[in-house]
């Protein structure tokens, strides 16, 4: 295995990732991250999410790619070809983990769904995400995320929050299925120590993107809104949170922000008092915002312990000094598009370098070596397999 290759509590598990565009391979980016040898299988011009939202004319993977496809390595297989049939069944015997995103039935007619993968190796574990789930009557439409944040309600709550009916929401319909699947995974191996035997799993994109809108449920069912909306200071704007700042903070807020006369309002003298007259204290509030910039609210914020923060931009978080001492961003370099910003990976374990080896990816880059090191394949069986289509 290459020694540039990530630790972590995976390490030692292998992960075939037959996934594309973003929901899979979001999921087996963490995987990934989390030390799991992830070998991304592709066929042909490979996934087409490598040049989505890139001009037509460029000549290398997007942004987006490189990042979810960061950690893993890459060769090249025809399942349609019986000798790369062979070689995949291979591939399944020396796994741990089976991931892909089809349609709903391309497995099967492929002939290696569930059933005949467990043949292979009892102790994989297949986890398969498509937008609506294995069953329903929805099973075989064709899904995207912004189709899933609209069926799910994301894309309603989204517009009711915003006030901005028709806008394009923010929404994560590929990232919550990826973290369901990477979570469902990491349970299924659980068991599988447990059991001995491996299993299959379902992660519908649209059950769960419902599942990351508790706090929409919330609204729905109790016809109470959850959190506020940001506040305008001097220079931008600031979001915070009141409604459980307990009568000691309360005090030191109005303090700071200049305001004292607020501990002695008759409206807001206790906790529940605040509560019972939220919509006033939030008026009152925002009103002594706009005296501030933004800096000036951030200080009192931090000194207060305040549940507050500025709203900054992208560029002024990777500047941010907490960001910059954290060493949440990493320069990575790539023969392609040379000097890469990338978020390191955000789940940290103690003692181990979470970081990012490498970008993307290309094509087959890693038919060598992992052929090489998992079948003794030489460098000449390699390149004729090439030639004769099979890799």
């Amino acid at each position: 295995m290459s020694s540039d290759r990530p630790v972590g509590p995976l390490a030692g598990i292998r992960v075939l990732d037959l996934t594309h565009v973003l929901n899979g391979p979001f999921c087996t980016m963490l995987l990934a991250h989390m030390g799991a040898d992830v070998i991304k299988v592709e066929h042909g011009a490979g996934d087409r999410f490598r040049h989505s939202w890139m001009p037509v004319d460029a000549g290398r993977d997007g942004y987006e790619s490189l990042v979810v496809n960061a950690n893993k390595r890459c060769v090249t297989l025809n399942l349609k070809d019986p000798r790369g049939g062979e070689l995949f069944e291979r591939l399944v015997a020396e796994s741990d983990v089976v991931v892909e995103n089809f349609s709903v039935g391309v497995m099967d007619r492929l002939g290696y769904g569930y059933d005949r993968l467990k043949e292979i190796n009892p102790e994989i574990v297949y986890a398969r995400s498509s937008g609506y789930g294995n069953d329903g009557p929805y099973a075989d439409v064709p899904a995207f995320a912004v189709t899933i944040m609209a069926i799910s309600g994301w894309t309603d709550s989204a517009w009711k929050t915003s006030g901005h009916p028709g806008s394009k929401p923010l929404g994560m319909g590929d990232e919550a299925a990826g973290i369901s699947m990477a979570l469902g995974i990491c349970a299924a191996l659980v068991e599988r120590e447990r059991s001995g035997v491996g299993t299959s799993l379902d992660v519908s994109m649209q059950e769960a993107q419902m599942g990351f809108m508790v706090s929409s449920f919330h609204t729905f069912f109790e016809k109470q809104e959850v959190a506020t909306h940001p506040a305008e200071c001097a220079d931008g704007f600031v979001s915070f949170h009141m409604p459980d700042l307990d009568d000691r903070r309360w005090t030191r807020f109005c303090n700071s922000m200049g305001h004292p006369e607020g501990v002695e309002d008759p409206q807001f003298l206790t906790l529940q008092d605040r509560r019972i007259n939220f919509a006033q204290l939030m008026l009152r509030v925002r009103e002594w915002v706009k005296e501030r910039t933004r800096d000036e609210l951030w200080e009192t914020f931090r000194t207060e312990k305040i549940p507050g923060a500025p709203v900054l931009g992208l560029g002024e978080v990777i500047e941010d000094d907490h960001i910059r001492k954290r060493g949440t961003f990493l320069e990575v370099e790539h023969p392609e598009a040379g000097t890469v910003t990338m978020l390191r990976p955000w789940i940290r374990f103690d003692g181990r370098d979470t970081t990012i080896r490498y970008a993307g990816p290309g094509i087959g880059e890693h038919n060598h070596e992992v052929y090489g090191e998992l079948f003794g394949l030489s460098a000449k069986d390699i390149d004729q397999l090439s030639a004769d289509g099979v890799l």
